[in-house]
């Protein structure tokens, strides 16, 4: 399947990448000359010129919502699909400024180079092809109401950044107490990616409950992390990335 990705940020790569890694054709549409040309070594590009014809194409929108009418203005025809991952953009604000058969709105996460984006959507039309272009960069699930998507879009694509405080921290307090910073990075690294693994497997309760042992050294960590109200930081910093993304 060819896609054509609108936008050449740092999400649209990561998709770019993500996607040729799963064997999709990708070409990337743009209107910068030199982040085209930066491209041009590992994807087809092309620019927008004064119309850019979208009749049967497969698109994924890429670009800054503040750009949505600028760059949709340029588009003629009607897309075969068109997934959308503009920030607090609707289906109807895209229904409403571009045509396409079949229509997604979703928030990725930088993880889509390495096809492991979990990817929340919504969709109008034939979900079969928009599953196959998002499951193209990682994995997605699909739901049926915005309220529902605003919230998973943070576990999405905010959490990322939250888990990289956590790693960062984690590192930093090795580091504290004599560990070298390139050993930490390494130990760090190493269990975030084991973690994903048990985390598929089980309940965080039960991982947290079957490395925690009577008076042990883990269970009295545990207890410093809810004293210090590590929950309810999570807590409030979904709650106040929801209310941005619904903003």
């Amino acid at each position: 399947m060819k896609i054509h990705i609108l936008g050449s940020g740092v999400m649209a790569t990561a998709m770019a990448y993500g996607l040729k890694n799963a064997k999709f054709e990708v070409v990337i549409v743009g209107r910068n000359k030199e982040k085209l040309e930066l491209l041009s070594n590992d994807f087809e590009t092309c620019e927008y010129g004064r119309k850019f014809d979208i009749t049967g194409k497969n698109l994924i929108l890429a670009v800054k919502p503040y750009a949505l009418k600028s760059v949709c203005s340029l588009l003629e025809g009607e897309a075969n699909s068109c997934v959308s991952v503009l920030a607090r953009t609707s289906l109807e604000d895209v229904k409403a400024n571009l045509k396409a058969k079949n229509i997604a709105i979703c928030l990725p996460n930088i993880a889509a180079e390495f096809n492991s984006s979990i990817t929340p959507f919504m969709s109008q039309g034939d979900t079969k092809i928009i599953e196959e272009i998002l499951n193209g960069f990682g994995k997605c699930v699909k739901f049926e109401t915005k309220n529902e998507l605003d919230a998973a879009s943070v576990v999405a694509g905010c959490a990322p950044a939250y888990l990289a405080v956590v790693a960062e921290a984690l590192a930093n307090a090795v580091v504290r107490e004599g560990v070298k910073k390139d050993d930490a990075s390494k130990l760090v690294s190493g269990l975030f990616g084991g973690f994903a693994k048990l985390l598929e497997a089980s309940h965080p309760a039960l991982i947290k409950e079957a490395v925690c042992s009577p008076a042990g050294t883990t269970i009295e960590g545990v207890a410093k992390l809810e004293e210090c109200g590590v929950r309810n930081a999570f807590f409030e910093a979904v709650k106040a990335s929801c209310n941005k993304q619904r903003s």
